[in-house]
């Protein structure tokens, strides 16, 4: 599928096209965020010029908000002339900045999990008391002694490399750590 430049949100519609699980699951979170309006609209209310706002859907999207803030009907009337038939046109504007910085700040830092905290919680204490057995503060216990364990014995191997290494630079060659620290 490709996505059409002339639709009422070519920036949504390229994101649903780029992962459309991705899409899907923000989507039902948070919907995609919109053109105009901060978001809220496809199209603006109004145009500086007074052409109907309905017309910029004749326009790539990268033209409609230069074309929707141009108070000039002349030179509005120029842009249709100019990039109507453009679909990769695009006309630098702050609106338009807007409009894809909305949509990549929704893509990127929208999550989709819509539970409250109190029932993510919930399910995080399900899950460890599920793993480690018995209620969720005896499995929160049990996964920090687990770490204190590997963080034990990490500190171990260390002091073992250590003790080998300082043998071999006095000249010993230990066949193997245990030679030293055992």
């Amino acid at each position: 599928m490709t996505v059409n430049l002339y639709a009422a949100n070519p920036l949504a519609d390229a994101a649903r096209e780029g992962d459309p699980a991705w899409y899907a699951a923000i989507s039902a979170a948070v919907p995609a965020p919109k053109m105009f309006a901060g978001g809220t609209a496809d199209l603006p209310a109004f145009t500086a010029s007074g052409i109907d706002p309905q017309l910029l859907l004749r326009l790539p999207y990268g033209v409609r908000h230069a074309a929707a803030a141009e108070p000039n009907l002349a030179a509005a009337h120029t842009m249709f002339e100019s990039y109507g038939n453009e679909p990769t046109a695009v006309v630098d504007h702050p609106g338009l900045q807007d409009a894809q910085d909305r949509v990549n700040a929704w893509w990127t830092s929208t999550d989709p999990d819509t539970r409250t905290p109190e029932q993510k919680q919930a399910a995080e204490d399900a899950a460890f008391a599920a793993y480690f057995g018995g209620d969720a503060q005896t499995a929160r216990a049990a996964q920090l002694a687990d770490r204190a364990a590997v963080v034990a014995t990490n500190r171990q191997r260390t002091i073992d490399y250590n003790t080998w290494a300082a043998a071999v630079r006095q000249g010993s060659s230990p066949k193997s750590l245990r030679a030293v620290s055992g």
